[in-house]
């Protein structure tokens, strides 16, 4: 990666002015920590509902509608102040604080004895949680050149995949390995999660030695959330790109939320009613939600060498497509049977698919001298689609059946599915 005009012609990415690759070797390495980090908090959850504080199988899902829900309204009353924040300190600031924030965090969960003490201290968590999310998207936005923005956001995407799987590879057999040191359930929970505090404390100081210093050079200036809310929306009015790609984030936010959730919550259950231990089970959870990042892997090294070459249009088409495919798939698939596979690969392709193609579609049409407001907008899109998941997923788990939340935003892709193709068949 290079910045030079006369070298970057013929290397993969070039970077906007005043990014080095040092800068651009530390946000990725950032990345691939904080995906990490944020996606293992998801993942474990189920660990500490049947364990920690033993919450009856019967109200798991509403658990988890709560505790999601509560995450993301902390995050839609952040996004704002963080963006401006940044803005006037650097995202390098905001970035590290972030990152300690969720390591405290990691420290206070597992002492929570009650659900009531489980969801202050993600409430808490939530709050560096917010942070880093809002960092991730603007330092990949500053970074690249236009011309390169495709070929970022696939590296990017990648590196975050083998984030999530060393989440679920490493992480997810912590529990076994300190019960078989002779730790009981709880102990090894706490250990696991000290564990992830440890590697964000890690990556905050990696962050500050190697992210770019000071605000950047040409920063929107924030006027607080309600004029994000106008530039954001007045964008979308005028362009239905952008609106489109408000709409995939919503649903993309949507699917992570119940893939990294749902799903393994259901695995998580699945392995419990079959007669595994609680290690055991988080094990077994790890494996199958591997295969499916692992698929999601795959996926993005073909991104990376398409999304430049496409329009972005039709890259949100076949990503809604495939999305759309592999969430309702999951949902009538037995989380025990040989079916759950092939389901789970396609469910990881179309998560990943649908996560990439917002960010250059959004990358692509947002005015540079408005990019603030339309990637704050992007984010609010995103927290009240994870909003969404589980408010409507968290009850019709408990209430209708565990398929409910996959059929759900199977269905939502669709719907995107046939917007993206109205706007594409306007555009012609």
């Amino acid at each position: 990666m290079d910045n030079s005009p006369g070298v970057g012609s013929r290397r993969l990415v070039r970077l906007a002015p005043g990014f080095s690759g040092r800068h651009a070797a530390t946000f990725l390495y950032a990345a691939f920590f904080s995906v990490c980090l944020l996606a293992f908090v998801s993942f474990i959850q189920p660990y500490a509902l049947n364990v920690m504080v033993q919450v009856p199988e019967s109200l798991q899902g509403r658990a988890t509608l709560m505790l999601g829900a509560l995450n993301e309204i902390v995050t839609l009353l952040l996004v704002g102040p963080f963006g401006a924040l940044s803005d006037k300190v650097g995202r390098r600031t905001v970035y590290v604080l972030g990152l300690l924030w969720i390591g405290a965090g990691f420290f206070v969960i597992p002492l929570a004895s009650t659900f009531a003490g489980l969801v202050l201290a993600t409430m808490f968590w939530s709050v560096g949680a917010a942070a880093v999310g809002a960092m991730l998207a603007t330092v990949l936005a500053d970074l690249p050149e236009e011309r390169s923005r495709g070929a970022l956001v696939g590296i990017t995407g990648i590196i975050q995949v083998f984030g999530i799987l060393l989440g679920v590879f490493l992480l997810s057999r912590l529990p076994e390995f300190f019960a078989r040191t002779g730790a009981d359930a709880i102990a090894a929970g706490r250990f696991t999660y000290w564990t992830a505090g440890a590697l964000s404390a890690i990556t905050a100081l990696v962050c500050l030695a190697g992210l770019h210093r000071g605000p950047p050079e040409h920063a929107q200036a924030h006027f607080g959330l309600r004029h994000l809310l106008r530039e954001g929306m007045a964008a979308a009015l005028q362009n239905r790109r952008i609106l489109l790609g408000y709409c995939v984030n919503f649903i993309a936010r949507a699917d992570i939320a119940v893939i990294g959730t749902y799903f393994s919550l259901r695995l998580m259950q699945a392995g419990l009613d079959s007669g595994l231990s609680p290690p055991q089970a988080v094990s077994y959870q790890g494996a199958i939600y591997g295969l499916a990042q692992g698929a999601a892997l795959l996926s993005a090294f073909v991104f990376l060498f398409v999304a430049d070459r496409f329009d972005r249009i039709t890259t949100v088409i076949v990503a809604m497509a495939l999305a759309a495919v592999g969430y309702t798939w999951v949902g009538i698939a037995d989380p025990l049977s040989s079916m759950i596979y092939p389901a789970a690969i396609m469910m990881g392709v179309g998560e990943l698919s649908a996560i990439l193609s917002a960010q250059v579609l959004l990358g692509q049409e947002a005015p540079r001298h408005i990019r603030g407001s339309v990637f704050g907008l992007a984010g609010i899109s995103g927290a009240l689609g994870i909003l969404f998941a589980n408010f409507v997923c968290g009850q019709l788990y408990d209430l209708w059946s565990k398929a409910a939340p996959f059929i759900v935003v199977g269905v939502c892709n669709l719907l995107i599915l046939a917007f993206a193709l109205s706007v594409r068949r306007r555009a012609t």
